[in-house]
Formats: C-alpha cells, structure tokens, sequence
C-alpha cells in the first residue's frame, strides 16, 4: 500500500483541474465525465488548447451509433499547431524539448524551435518529394531526436505517419507498409547496439522488393551504410538538411488520420489501427497531463519505441504539457551497465519516468549496490504499463526506485485508444499492481458473459461504455474487421479483450488477456505472425504460438509444433526454428521453447485451439471442449512438461 505525499497531491495538476471545474474528488469528475461526455471533453480540450484552424460546428455526433462516433464536426486542425507552434508562442522556443543519449553517452539537446524547424523540413522534403496530405509514411528508426522530427513532419504536412518498431525484420516491413500503401519512408542507416551497427536501411532495401508503392526512402546516414537504389534512396543531410525550416501545417479534417499503429490479433493480418490529430491529443492530455501529473517542469523518461504506441504518445505528451522528453537511444539494461535505465535517470534528472514490469524483474537479478551512487531524488512520478505487475516486483520497485516518495502509476489501456482504460492517479491510495481509478470518460465496467454487469470482486470482461476522444475509429481500410472486433460481443459496446474485477473499494486489477494475444515484456504480437514464420520453413506444418510464465520477462513464447513428414525434431531443428522467428518477426519474439507432437486441437472447423494448448501445456483447466473434434491430442501436450522435469 502507498500513499501519495500531501505536497504532490495539493499541487498536482488534477487538483487544479477539479477546482477549475467545481468539482470535488476524481470519482465525482469520472462520473461527470462519463454522463456528460460533450462538457468534459470539451474541458480537456480547453484545457489543452488545441488549436482548430477552422472551428467545429459540433463536438460529438453519435446519432449512428457509438462504434460510428464522429468528433468535431466540420472542424480542421493539426497537431503540430498546438504541439509545436503554440509552445513557441507561449515564450517556450528556446526551452529543450528533447535531451538526448546515445549510447555511448553522447548528448544532443534540441529546443522548441529547433524541433519545429526539422519536422519542417522534414514537411518541405517529403512535399518535394510529390508525397501528398493523406498518403502513408513509413517511419523505420532508432530513438534519436530525428524520429520525432519525421513524425511530427509527416503530421504537419497532413500525411499518414506508420511508425514501425526498429527491430523488425524485412517480413515484418511488408506486410504493414503494403497494408498501409506507404509511398514514402524515413529511416538511418543504423543503430549501434553494444558499440557496433546494426544494419537497418539494410533490412529495409531487402523488404522494399516486395513493396513498389515506396517511391521515396530519406536514410540519415551515421555509419557511413551503403545505397541500395540512388533513385529512390536519398541522403537525410542532403535533402532533410537543406529543405525549408518553414513549411506552414496542413489542416486536416478532425477525422484525418494522423498514424496508423499496428497491433496484432488473435486471427489474420496486422491491424491498422487508427488515429488522429485530435484523438491523440486529448486522450494524452486527460491521462498524461492529469491522471499521470506530467507538468511543464518535468524531464520525462520512457524508454520505448516509435512502433509501439508509447513512442508516440511520450513524445506528444511532453510537447502537450511544455516539458522535456529525456530521449534515450539503446537498451535499459547492459552488461556492464545493468541498471542503466536509473543510471539515466539519476544522470539527466529526470522528474517522470517510466518503467516496464519486466524490466524491474531484469533489476531484481542484480547486485542493488550500484544503485547507492546514483541520486533518484528528483523523480516525483514513475509511471508503469504494459503488462500485469507481481507483488514482489512493485514493492522493489516502491522500495529502490520510487524510495517511496515518488508515485508509483499504473495504467492500463491499448493501442487502440492511445492511452488508458484503467489507470491511478496521485490523489488515490495504491495497491501493489493495482489501478486505482477507471481513466476519464471511458465508462469502464466489468461485464459477465451474458453483458450483464459483474458484481464488485467477480472477474469478467473489460469493455468501454462512453468511446472516449483517443478510441481508433476504425481499422486502416477493413470495415468489418473493426466492428468484428471490437463491438460484436456486446453490441453497443467496445470489448477491450481483458479479463479484470474491480473490487469493492474500487480498485481495479488486469488479470490477463481474455484472447489470445501475445504480450511479450509489453509489446504484442498475434500468434499468427510466429506460426507463419514456423510453417513457411517447410519443416512444420502446423504450430501453436502461446504465452507461457517467465520469471525475467513475465511472459515468454512456447511454440507446440507438428513436424513435416521425414523431419526428425532434433535439438539442431529446433534452434534453427527459434532463429527464424528472431529474423521474421523479431528478436523479442524468438520462442524460449518449441516442442514437437503429433497433432494439435482443433476446433470442428479446424481452427486451432491455443487456449487449450496453453491450458494443456500449463497443466490449467482447459475450460469448455464442446467445440474440440480431436481431443486426444490434448494429453501429449500436457505431458510435455513431464518430460521436460
């Protein structure tokens, strides 16, 4: 248990935004919010100052239904007007937006104007380039100060940004840059990891043959990395460097798309989930700006990555809020380094940072003495998403991060709405892993299979009563499969995929994925994606990707495989298969495990039953098997575990 000190409570900024509105405690301002949606966000977008070029003749039209919700009607806008313009305007131009590290300890430090000058001329080259508002833009780079650049230079042409996570394979590139149409992408030619370069312009130009959409690659070359096509492949110095440091935003219609994130399901392809200028901005500022108490004052810290949401959502949040974003280029834990995450942190003072579960459970392995020289008394708010805590984790981390002064706040949201569902704020008393509140203007509540509602402490399905601004509006060019997903289960509503309780003094607990989504150290994948990689070797012919326990990452992948005729599953086998999953998908994904038996469970219309594989292989109840056509294949995968002890 933790109590927030009186001193951040009394001058939080959800403190100041509840007198502002006449309101007394968070659970009152959530109902407000919840009952009348047209008042609150328009307070959060006062409160923001989003900026609308021109204005909206409506604020929310849900006259079609919620899952065809419309904001903003007839109003135009672009983010970086609000993100970049508007904080020159209020005298922040020479502040430093971003503080950046390399490595190998270098620094650059970016101000306001020097940001907006480079997505400007990020803007001005890709517009040279015959890029036009509304095309996709792929972004496939390391964290340095120039990813934020080509997303907010995307954005303020009115392109569609695609961020892609900077360890993806070639496979990986295609499938979303073809989902998406790019016709243009930003990248470098590498990133170092533990001093030496890894090749991704590389892996780029290898994934680009399978992708004649792209006309356009800009690379920012820092290792001297070759060109694989001088018509199409250009130097960022040459032609970023010397384009205008002027280039006026685009308005777009507040239903535009701003970026494409991809996630992955349960079935089929990568999902393109969609948003926009004015939907990023708002579910940032309530649940950044309030819930998470970011300030002007703040030096913020997540080590993340562009291709998962957080990359975005960090960087508009500082931008948001006035403050700096302490940008960190490599991995939060080194050998020789282990605890470099807090390193940082002590060494760039940083006020709010966030942390991983997994990481903190990478921490607990080591030696804690190095921790005694660094200086983590700056750090007022520690921030945590991504995956379910353990006790033990989150009171170490209470105890050798937070020295229990600092906030410890958990949130809990997805992709698709750019931010929390579930989340705690500095005015609650917080549980070890707990949520303290539901997020603003979302309408959570726990539904029982039959959507009537579960009774406090009774574990059921998270969905989403009132779509918040933040909520993807749709699935980038696939109608059916947004509705399929998100809103037929209970008609009416958004059926998030977690299975949570709430219990009777309100707190709120995530107790895993309610399908079968991968969530490996915070970053998911669908089992698909991994199967295919198996199969397409040829010596596999079926396989089952599952979410197994581990005790560093919390989450790991097992693989259960059936091998090719005339393949023996040998020790050799299985390697080279762990090895192809780290080239296809990525290394995070590579499985810990991959056994081998004769058959896996089928449903009746030979769809592939991975909760039982997993329940099978974990020794769980598999639950209902009415729909199994083959249910002696279950025993063979449960005794996988014997044979392993």
């Amino acid at each position: 248990m933790f109590q927030p000190g009186s001193e951040i409570q009394r001058t939080s900024t959800l403190t100041a935004f509840l007198k502002d509105c006449g309101i007394h405690s968070y659970e009152k301002l959530v109902r407000r919010s919840n009952e009348d949606p047209d008042w609150f966000w328009g307070r959060i977008i006062d409160h923001a100052g989003i900026r609308f070029a021109r204005p909206y003749s409506r604020l929310r039209d849900i006259s079609t239904g919620p899952e065809s919700i419309r904001w903003a009607v007839e109003g135009t806008l672009n983010l970086t007007e609000t993100c970049l313009d508007a904080r020159i305007a209020d005298g922040l131009g020479n502040k430093v937006a971003i503080d950046w590290v390399g490595e190998d300890g270098s620094r650059r430090r970016w101000s306001y104007c020097n940001l907006a000058a480079e997505a400007s001329r990020v803007a001005s080259a890709l517009a040279t380039r015959g890029v036009r508002p509304g095309q996709a833009v792929g972004i496939y780079m390391p964290m340095i100060p120039e990813i934020e650049a080509a997303l907010l230079g995307i954005a303020r042409l009115g392109a569609v940004a695609v961020p892609l996570f900077s360890g993806f394979a070639p496979h990986a590139i295609v499938s979303r840059l073809n989902d998406a149409d790019a016709v243009a992408v930003l990248t470098a030619d590498a990133t170092p990891r533990r001093g030496k370069p890894v090749w991704m312009e590389a892996s780029l130009a290898q994934a680009l043959t399978d992708l004649p959409s792209v006309h356009t690659v800009i690379s920012l070359r820092r290792f001297g990395g070759a060109v694989a096509d001088p018509a199409r492949d250009l130097d960022w110095t040459e032609t970023v460097g010397r384009a205008s440091p002027e280039f006026a935003a685009v308005p777009v219609s507040a239903d535009d798309t701003f970026l494409i994130a991809y996630t992955s399901g349960t079935t089929g392809r990568p999902k393109g989930v969609v948003h926009t200028h004015l939907g990023v901005q708002a579910k940032a500022t309530a649940d950044f700006l309030l819930c998470l108490d970011m300030k002007r004052d703040d030096r913020h810290l997540w080590m993340t990555d562009m291709g998962w949401v957080m990359g975005p959502l960090t960087l508009l949040s500082v931008l948001l809020s006035g403050s700096t974003l302490v940008l960190a280029e490599g991995a939060p834990s080194m050998p020789g380094d282990p605890f470099r995450l807090l390193r940082l942190a002590s060494d760039m003072e940083v006020t709010h940072l966030g942390v991983a579960p997994t990481l903190v459970r990478q921490f607990m392995t080591q030696d804690t003495e190095p921790l005694l020289g660094y200086d983590l008394s700056p750090l007022r708010i520690v921030a945590s998403t991504g995956e379910p805590w353990t006790d033990d984790a989150w009171l170490w981390q209470l105890d050798h991060i937070c020295s229990r002064r600092a906030v410890p706040l958990n949130i809990s949201g997805g992709t698709e709405l750019f931010g929390a569902i579930l989340t705690s704020t500095v005015l609650h008393e917080i549980k070890p892993g707990g949520f303290s509140a539901q997020a603003l203007g979302v309408g959570a509540k726990v539904l029982r299979e039959d959507g009537s509602e579960a009774a406090p402490g009774e574990v059921g399905e998270l969905v989403v009563t009132q779509p918040p601004l933040g909520l993807t509006p749709a699935i980038w060019g696939d109608r059916d499969r947004y509705l399929e997903t998100y809103w037929s289960t209970f008609p009416g509503l958004w059926r998030h995929g977690d299975w949570v309780r709430c219990d009777p003094d309100g707190t709120w607990y995530i107790l895993g994925r309610s399908d079968d989504t991968l969530n490996i150290a915070g970053k998911r994948i669908g089992p698909p994606e991994i199967e295919a990689a198996l199969t397409e070797t040829g010596e596999v012919v079926d396989a089952a990707a599952i979410a197994a326990p581990d005790d560093i990452k919390g989450v790991a992948v097992v693989c259960v495989c059936v091998a090719a005729p005339n393949v023996s599953p040998d020790a050799e086998l299985v390697n080279r298969l762990k090895d192809r999953v780290g080239e296809i998908v990525s290394k995070p994904f590579r499985p810990r495990e991959i056994h081998f038996v004769e058959a896996l469970p089928k449903t009746r219309s030979m769809k592939t039953m991975r909760r039982v594989v997993r329940a099978a292989f974990l020794g769980e109840d598999p639950g209902d098997l009415s729909s199994i056509s083959n249910p002696e294949t279950i025993q063979p995968i449960a005794d996988l575990q014997k044979e392993k002890s």
